[in-house]
């Protein structure tokens, strides 16, 4: 683990190795400041960032392994962390946890340490400062752990801070927490969840619609009521509608259903509320400032307009990690691609695909797509063409607000 921290703790359970002691024996020394509580500064903390947060790249929360008396980690550069960030700034937490192999014992350290936070807005930062901590140890030669406190001079050494934070307030799709973290000297780039948010639409845990969200604004249809979102002028659906009919995914549920063209008249499409035509979809564009050319599409290698693109993608799901896609605008497109009776077409993870009202001059039914490649990710309209094995797309709802 590459903290602060865990630098002297590791050094002094290196050194009993090399002495020859079992680290687990090490009763720390007291000194003039051991079972006191550090006095450390502290500031209310906004609102968006308040709660619980773990690394977007670990199974879930560490608080929840705490409590049950189990390990989350592996051995490697993964960061297994997680937040409690608390609107006072006091009795904030930090969990985090690391793997040693020595010899042919493996160790697994668990840390939990309590602190206060200060918040910049200047330069957007959270400061963590350690007041208390307990660190739990496991291993391959014993049932449970061991449990010991984590001295004061230790606790003293350590401060975990994030530059450039920002966080999402959606009331019906999973929040994001995104900052620089330092590490020593290192600055990385972080990614947390909130766990104490709804789930996400654009991720991999099943929606339910069967009852009304407990916050945020929705749409009823038939007996079922997605959540919507504003921008700008119009109202949408900010899930893919998961009707009767046409194809779906037991495993990916957040993609709703997948219909053809001619079965869109089927949906019992609520008064006020109606299947977006191209100008509904260039709206949506406009309220995030990107513009269509003259072919109807925009401009996938600037980066600009790929950076405001990204507001409109959901925050997870894509293939391409580049951190463009934050869903910002809630509007939280996932890339579902398309579907067929026969054959597995290829786009899912890069290709959100999704209907309009309207077709061409030449009879094609009309998509508005969000496409990812390695190099580009844009936006544009295209032709869907008839055939004898015709792609069924998802689709949204809108309503002028």
């Amino acid at each position: 683990m590459k903290t602060l921290f865990l630098k002297p703790l590791q050094f002094l359970l290196l050194g009993s190795l090399i002495l020859g002691c079992d680290p687990e024996e090490y009763s720390p020394m007291p000194d003039e400041d051991d079972g006191e509580v550090s006095e450390t500064p502290f500031t209310n903390i906004p609102d968006k960032f308040v709660g619980t947060w773990f690394d977007e790249n670990n199974e879930g929360p560490l608080t929840k392994n705490w409590e049950e008396g189990t390990f989350q980690g592996q051995q490697g550069f993964k960061d297994y962390r997680t937040l409690v960030l608390t609107k006072d700034g006091k009795n904030a937490i930090e969990y985090s946890t690391e793997v040693i192999n020595v010899s042919d014992e493996t160790k697994q350290y668990s840390y939990r340490l309590t602190g206060t936070l200060t918040y910049d807005a200047s330069s957007s930062t959270i400061k963590f400062y350690a007041q208390s901590g307990k660190m739990r140890i496991f291993s391959n030669k014993y049932e449970g752990y061991k449990e010991y406190d984590i001295i004061q001079k230790d606790i003293k050494a350590y401060t975990t801070v994030f530059h450039q934070a920002e966080a999402t307030t959606y009331s019906s799709s999973t929040n994001y927490l995104t900052a620089k973290r330092l590490d020593g000297e290192l600055e990385l780039s972080v990614k947390y969840i909130k766990s104490d948010g709804n789930p996400a639409p654009g991720g991999g845990d099943s929606p339910d619609y069967s009852e009304p969200p407990a916050t945020g604004s929705y749409v009823q249809i038939s007996n079922q009521y997605y959540p919507t979102v504003t921008i700008g002028a119009l109202e949408w659906m900010s899930v893919n509608y998961a009707g009767q009919g046409g194809i779906t995914d037991s495993s990916k549920p957040q993609y709703g259903t997948f219909y053809k063209f001619m079965d869109l008249d089927e949906i019992p499409v609520p008064d006020g509320w109606r299947i977006p035509t191209k100008q509904d979809y260039k709206a949506l564009l406009a309220s995030q400032e990107i513009e269509m050319d003259e072919w109807e599409s925009t401009d996938g290698a600037d980066l600009e307009s790929k950076k405001r693109l990204g507001y409109l993608m959901s925050a997870t799901g894509w293939l391409k990690e580049d951190g463009l896609a934050n869903n910002k605008s809630g509007f939280n497109a996932v890339p579902a691609n398309l579907r067929v009776t026969e054959g597995n077409p290829h786009g899912e993870g890069t290709n959100c695909l999704l209907w309009t009202s309207e077709t061409d001059g030449e009879g094609h039914q009309v998509v508005f797509k969000i496409i990812q490649f390695p190099s580009d990710t844009y936006a544009a309209f295209g032709p869907q063409v008839i055939g004898y094995n015709p792609a069924h797309i998802p689709v949204r709802l809108v309503r002028d607000k």
